[in-house]
């Protein structure tokens, strides 16, 4: 008898501790407090954005690695983990424009971004509609319209872990814990794309970094023709997939991630 062995791509391994080099902090931006903390040698910025109902301690092996060589921001969403809702609705604009927010809080005139889900959702945003601020885009897993969403992912098996463990994020760390059930209904709008616009392909065109769109060969949460489409409609844009992973490569398979990001970065901005 075969013994059934289960694939990388069917685990979620451990989230990371947080960084104890990494300092944390809250900035007031745009009506909330936003949580963020960095690292690193004090070369070109990095800023690394999370997924939706994540933190950013999910960046903890990849924030690592980049900080021997960069100066890494990692920043917890609005609403997610240590950072507060604030006075204005969850959205994927309004996540975005926290982050220009946050550069200029920190006088920081550039910066590259790598963006997991939501955080590439926003990393595409932000190199659309700031093309002087943003060096390059690494977005891992995004998708800009409703379509790109496989709604089956319900149902996977390593989603609603994923789910399960950030309901007892959520709990251990927001300054709202007893408020998840609302927060997970407002992100499930966000991914079903109730809150913004849709993104165009005039809004794709506009892009003018480098940008590399990347994702896993089993993502269970977005489909891959969509992914096709970003890069066919992002100019010059470059793509990405990694072997027997899914939607938290970065979690499956960590060296093959920040070799990923290591080759993204080596390219000229």
């Amino acid at each position: 008898m075969t013994e059934h062995l289960t694939k990388r791509w069917q685990t979620l391994p451990a989230t990371p501790a947080p960084l104890a080099s990494f300092k944390g902090q809250h900035a007031p931006i745009n009506g909330c407090s936003l949580y963020y903390t960095e690292g690193g040698t004090g070369g070109d910025v990095i800023i690394m954005l999370h997924g939706g109902m994540a933190n950013s301690d999910y960046w903890g092996m990849q924030a690592a690695d980049l900080a021997k060589t960069h100066r890494v921001i990692l920043v917890d969403s609005r609403g997610h983990g240590r950072s507060t809702l604030g006075d204005k609705p969850l959205s994927y604009a309004q996540m975005a424009d926290d982050i220009i927010r946050l550069m200029n809080h920190l006088e920081i005139p550039h910066a590259s971004l790598v963006g997991w889900s939501d955080g590439g959702v926003q990393s595409i945003i932000l190199a659309s509609e700031h093309p002087d601020r943003i060096k390059r885009i690494f977005a891992y897993g995004p998708h800009m319209s409703a379509s790109g969403l496989n709604l089956a992912c319900s149902g996977d098996k390593v989603v609603n872990a994923f789910v399960k463990r950030a309901t007892e994020d959520y709990r251990k760390l927001s300054p709202t814990p007893d408020k998840f059930d609302v927060f997970s209904k407002t992100v499930w709008g966000l991914w079903k794309w109730e809150h913004d616009a849709e993104f165009t392909e005039d809004r794709l065109n506009a892009i003018r970094c480098p940008a590399w769109i990347v994702d896993g060969d089993r993502d269970e949460m977005i489909h891959r023709a969509h992914l096709e489409y970003l890069v066919a409609h992002i100019p010059g844009s470059s793509y990405m997939i990694l072997p027997e992973t899914s939607h938290f490569a970065f979690l499956q398979a960590p060296l093959l991630f920040n070799a990923a990001l290591a080759d993204f970065l080596s390219v000229k901005a």
